[in-house]
């Protein structure tokens, strides 16, 4: 069993990797304007917020055992 302070780092690497990717992909395919780099930058804090709020909910589940 892995000990719960060893077990408390992890989230922030999924957390930071899944934020990494969404920002990635988001910057990759926005148009190359001033409205595409906005409207891409919006989509990501939302898309990126939404998926750390399910990410820790399925990682509490895990960690936890609920």
């Amino acid at each position: 069993m892995i000990s719960l302070d060893a077990a408390s780092g992890y989230p922030c690497v999924v957390f930071g990797l899944a934020v990494m990717l969404v920002s990635v992909y988001e910057g990759w395919m926005s148009r190359p304007t001033p409205e595409g780099v906005a409207r891409a930058t919006t989509r990501t804090v939302v898309v990126s917020s939404l998926l750390v709020l399910a990410l820790d909910f399925l990682l509490t589940e895990v960690m936890f055992g609920g």
